[in-house]
């Protein structure tokens, strides 16, 4: 373009919105410019491209021949020029975007799939922070954009968004299973059963789904986190009762192998809390988008 004049970009969008409301008076209600403002603009485009542009008719304007193949091309030319600015004023294209996940979900889901995401939204700075459940629970304010965690949060100022569906399976390392005997849920009453602070409840419930009795104290160790259950199963210390989604990678690699297909504990599923306003507002409603596309690929042990 350089060298190349332009029309009069203000007489430019007064045309399109006369031609495609095909009323002079019409387009000046919609710009809240004067009917006379809308002539004059006319009136200095017809001068610019040394031709009369309208015809008048008596309900309103018609294009005259010469200006049927100009309007689509200036109307498009607006359209790119509004998408434009409005991709450059967004925060959605640029910006840092503050997401706050429990340990285990940011080490062993978050991160491995964060990549895909900044592909998509290379104007986006996601950094992350991690904080224990029992802050999340409290919807504690981190100073973050985006919240996630396994279960509902509530917040009377964000929006919580069920994103994932989820489930927790018993898995084991391969040698662990190579070296007990592991064919029905009953078998694991004999080996340590690791256990995470906050889900003290998670082995009786699988059980009773199982249909297998269970005594009040159940043997193994209790971890603060998540992924230190994990971990402790890796290095065979005894079995773990995990989310499916945080166990991808490991399963992939061998790390971990289900126990069964069934039963699968239902568990309330990955959910975000995320502030509606605010200058990361756009940036938070893309990678909750995103975080909620992900569920077509989550892993199935059937």
């Amino acid at each position: 373009m350089a060298g190349q004049s332009l029309p009069p970009l203000k007489a430019l969008r007064v045309f399109e919105a006369a031609a495609r409301l095909r009323s002079f008076t019409a387009a000046a209600d919609e710009l809240s410019i004067t009917h006379s403002a809308v002539s004059q603009q006319i009136r200095i485009l017809e001068e610019y491209v040394g031709q009369p542009l309208f015809a008048r008719e008596a309900r309103g304007v018609a294009l005259l021949p010469c200006a049927q193949a100009y309007f689509p091309e200036v109307q498009a030319s607006l359209e790119r020029i509004a998408a434009a600015t409005a991709k450059l004023k967004s925060p959605a294209y640029g910006g840092v975007l503050r997401v706050c996940a429990t340990p285990s979900l940011t080490m062993k889901w978050l991160i491995p799939r964060l990549s895909t995401f900044q592909a998509q939204h290379p104007g986006i700075d996601v950094q992350l922070s991690t904080q224990a459940r029992p802050f999340l629970d409290r919807g504690g304010d981190s100073g973050s954009d985006v919240l996630i965690r396994h279960g509902f949060m509530a917040q009377s100022d964000l929006a919580c968004v069920h994103c994932l569906d989820d489930f927790h399976v018993p898995v084991a390392s391969p040698r662990f299973i190579e070296r007990n005997r592991l064919s029905t849920p009953a078998d694991c009453l004999g080996h340590p059963l690791l256990k995470i602070s906050g889900g003290m409840d998670h082995w009786p419930r699988w059980f009773a789904l199982a249909k297998v009795d269970v005594p009040a104290q159940l043997p193994g160790p209790v971890f603060d986190h998540q992924f230190l259950c994990m971990q402790a199963a890796m290095n065979d210390l005894g079995i773990a009762l995990a989310p499916w989604s945080l166990l991808e990678d490991d399963i992939r690699a061998d790390r971990l192998r289900p126990l069964f297909a069934q039963p699968q504990l239902p568990n309330a599923g990955i959910h975000a809390l995320y502030r509606q306003d605010g200058p990361a507002a756009a940036s938070a409603q893309r990678f909750i988008a995103w975080l909620c596309a992900q569920q077509h690929g989550l892993p199935h042990p059937e």
